[in-house]
């Protein structure tokens, strides 16, 4: 049962790492997402050292029978460790979170160290990748180490479930809430695993067998395990999912700024930032879209701020006029606005007409309120869904790559 559970086990452990792992490398100074990223390294570790050609393998090349077992398993109390660091740090002051990690670190590393003592002591004579547990489970020494195995584990998986549904319930975003359940459901299902394994420990004692329950506790710990994994990740995929989506935005917001920018570059093509300037070392950075879609709306803002003396209180009140009998209000109206003052204002610099100072206005979207980073990006795409027309471009080339 264990060789057909456990590579599924390891392809979803792995997936769940690589997912991870660019969250580890941006993130280098956050212990949580570490710890997670472990968690998912570790169960990957102790399904491989598990399976049945990889265990005949480790036996070989290192010259120790058996020797798979407390790999896996060590890796098993160090997940179940990291997985409390994790907890801690999103529940806890960093203070806090600190002093209480080490606590578990240090209880794995005690555990782990405990096991491979124990280990030592066992007489193994042959390799027993399938069925190890009931080959041994008469031996002292192996009922003192699954003893110890079976309650760090079990302690482990009670205080994760218990820890995960406290703080799903404190917690205000819903895919942590849902994460935080799927990880509690899965650590549950695992404690089949820990009453088979007790059940060895017990029936060992009275010379019987739990045979018959093997594949159970295999199915348990496997199935509980992914659950976990799954658990995990659901926060991870929801925050990756919305940065997807973001950057598509960000994508579509630039091409789309492009007709207006182009208004404003060929009547005055200075406003282009002179990006060539930039140290050589620093070049790939800027060709990034955050930089480029910043570029872009300051260029166009340095663009209004061209034409803002030429902006001619008259075309304001006609186009408000025009577009209110139009049926357009609130941001609409003054977006549809400011798109007739830019093309009027361009128009007035190309014959040098400036209006009386008594004159001068200002742009219809100037008072519209901006509080989060793309809201500027959106008021300026609202104006450039608005352009009546796209004025014949002068001979200035945009750098698409800028």
């Amino acid at each position: 049962m264990k060789d057909l559970l456990h590579p599924i086990s390891l392809v979803v452990a792995t997936l769940g790492f690589l997912c991870l792992l660019r969250d580890v490398l941006t993130r280098r100074r956050d212990p949580a997402s570490t710890a997670l990223a472990a968690v998912f390294l570790l169960s990957g570790l102790s399904f491989l050292f598990s399976i049945t050609p990889m265990w005949n393998y480790l036996d070989r090349v290192l010259g120790t029978v058996n020797l798979s077992v407390p790999l896996a398993q060590g890796c098993v109390v160090a997940l179940l460790a990291c997985q409390q660091v994790v907890l801690t740090y999103w529940g806890s002051p960093p203070e806090v979170a600190r002093q209480q990690s080490r606590r578990w670190l240090g209880a794995g590393l005690a555990v782990i160290a405990g096991l491979l003592v124990l280990f030592a002591l066992l007489t193994p004579s042959a390799p027993h990748p399938i069925n190890f547990t009931l080959y041994y489970a008469h031996d002292d020494w192996y009922a003192a180490y699954l003893t110890l195995y079976v309650t760090a584990y079990t302690v482990g998986e009670l205080f994760l479930a218990r820890a995960c549904w406290r703080l799903a319930r404190r917690s205000t975003r819903g895919s942590v809430r849902l994460g935080l359940r799927i990880v509690a459901l899965g650590a549950t299902v695992t404690l089949g695993y820990s009453a088979v394994r007790i059940g060895d420990v017990i029936a060992g004692a009275f010379d019987t067998s739990l045979a018959e329950w093997e594949d159970f506790a295999w199915t348990c710990g496997d199935v509980g395990a992914m659950l976990t994994l799954i658990g995990w990740l659901v926060p991870t995929i929801s925050d990756q999912a919305q940065s997807v989506q973001y950057r598509i935005k960000q994508y579509r917001s630039y091409y789309g700024l492009r007709p207006l920018w182009l208004v404003f570059y060929s009547e005055a093509p200075e406003i282009e930032l002179p990006i060539d300037r930039v140290d050589p070392a620093q070049r790939r950075r800027f060709r990034r879209i955050s930089i480029r879609l910043y570029r872009r709306a300051v260029e166009i803002r340095d663009g209004r701020f061209v034409i803002r003396q030429y902006l001619d209180a008259a075309v304001r009140e006609a186009s408000e006029a025009h577009h209110r009998a139009r049926g357009l209000h609130g941001q609409e109206l003054s977006a549809a606005v400011t798109a007739d003052q830019i093309l009027a204002g361009i128009a007035a610099r190309a014959e040098g007409a400036r209006p009386a100072p008594d004159q001068l206005t200002e742009f219809a979207d100037s008072e519209r309120q901006t509080s989060r980073p793309m809201d500027d990006i959106d008021a300026l795409l609202d104006v450039a869904r608005h352009l009546l027309h796209q004025p014949a471009r002068a001979p200035h080339l945009e750098r698409v790559s800028g």
